[in-house]
């Protein structure tokens, strides 16, 4: 391996590792040449780097990387994306599976910082610096906390407190048993809707579980006293429902009336939006939701915004006829003060069969501001119902913002819907 390389491994360059890699032949990279740069990575990059390097799409070579196995090694250390990413590439022997789960397991009892301390041989007495940061892919990615300990003569320790989201996933591959009140427990430990632990915890109960049984158990804790157990149930209801096929569930009555009397008292912004989202997923598409109005008005931003994605609850039925009252507060909307709730309502509109003339008036209004995002979406609303002015603005702004943006991706949807049907 060139000397380049290690350097860049050793600097924490990952650029420069990224481009070697991608120099590589395809074979090489998850072969020997692979497995020595993953070797170089865990001996000086650490688990945060390394983590980070095999999260952005390269190819992941197995075992062994030097002297250890990657899932056992990335198991001890709390590099839960690491892991889901071997597991997902490379058949994995049972045995390693339960070598890996109880190396994970060691730290679910322990203080991390504590722990990393007595792994690395630091004293009670000896003087070191911790340091803690989050690392993430990026801004759609979970995030993991790094715990890094260095010494005084320059020696360094490091642990990523994903351990209980490596033992989430170690169990669902073993398809080992687990209770909701425990993956519940291993998500509030952190109470961080942005780490691994959250996150892999709400996908096992979602998974794992029959689905009616899962919303009873999360129907019962959206009055919890703690705002974290309640956030994680509403949390999970609403995304229980993006699949678009839970309103026909035989429990979406029961769900919906949960829901309504939690959204009257809900004081906490992200727990309130959950159950609005979840109110609006269990409903029938294109329903009016008068229960929202009183939510258009909030002085939250967050719930302005979610009251706008759900008032109207998709197209056809009464959403495409809504009384004037709804219309208007749905053209209020699009005029808010925050530029998130302006662009959630105005996008309503886009594909909407509403056609009046206050709504077109609103439209060009919106056509002529200064706000990128909703100048796209009214101009998209307005050339589907027929505006040539309104097309030909959002063509401009397709070729100024370029390939895959917001305006080039409305633009093609747009085109294609008025294009003429083939025979």
């Amino acid at each position: 391996m060139e000397q380049a390389v290690i350097d860049a491994v050793r600097d924490g360059d990952l650029a420069a590792v990224r481009r070697h890699l991608n120099a590589l032949p395809v074979e090489a990279q998850w072969q020997d040449e692979g497995r020595a740069v993953a070797g170089e990575m865990v001996r000086w990059g650490g688990p945060g780097l390394t983590q980070l390097l095999y999260e952005d799409g390269e190819a992941v070579p197995s075992g062994p990387w030097g002297d250890v196995d990657p899932v056992v090694w990335a198991a001890e250390h709390g590099a839960s994306g690491l892991l889901e990413n071997l597991l997902s590439r490379h058949p994995v022997p049972e045995a390693t599976l339960r070598c890996a789960l109880d190396a994970a397991r060691a730290w679910l009892d322990v203080d991390p910082e504590a722990e990393l301390r007595r792994r690395s041989g630091a004293g009670e007495d000896d003087a070191v610096t911790v340091a803690r940061d989050h690392l993430t892919a990026d801004e759609y990615s979970p995030r993991a906390l790094r715990i890094r300990l260095t010494a005084a003569d320059g020696r360094r320790a490091e642990v990523l407190a994903g351990h209980r989201a490596v033992v989430t996933a170690l169990e669902k591959r073993l398809d080992l048993p687990v209770s909701r009140d425990e993956l519940l427990a291993r998500a509030l430990w952190s109470a961080d809707p942005e780490s691994y632990d959250w996150q892999m915890s709400r996908q096992a109960v979602m998974t794992r579980f029959p689905a009616e049984d899962t919303f009873r158990w999360a129907a019962g804790r959206l009055a919890d006293p703690e705002v974290v157990v309640r956030g994680f149930a509403a949390e999970l209801l609403h995304l229980s429902t993006l699949d678009g096929e839970t309103a026909d569930a035989p429990y979406a009555a029961d769900a919906l009336v949960v829901l309504r009397d939690r959204m009257a008292v809900e004081t906490d912004t992200e727990t309130l939006c959950s159950v609005l989202g979840a109110y609006a997923g269990f409903s029938e598409t294109g329903a009016i939701l008068h229960e929202f109005l009183p939510f258009v008005l909030d002085h939250r931003p967050q719930v302005r915004s979610r009251a706008a994605d759900g008032l109207l609850n998709g197209i056809g039925g009464p959403a495409d006829d809504p009384p004037r009252y709804v219309l208007e507060a749905m053209l209020n909307l699009t005029r808010d003060p925050d530029p998130t709730v302006r662009a959630v309502a105005t996008a309503q509109f886009v594909y909407s069969a509403i056609d009046v003339p206050a709504l077109r008036d609103a439209l060009a209004a919106l056509v002529s501001g200064d706000d990128r995002e909703v100048r796209v979406h009214a101009a998209s609303g307005l050339a589907l119902r027929g505006d040539a002015h309104a097309l030909t603005e959002l063509r401009r702004m397709g070729e100024e913002d370029g390939y895959d943006s917001l305006a080039w991706c409305q633009l093609d949807s747009v085109q294609r819907m008025l294009a003429p049907p083939t025979r």
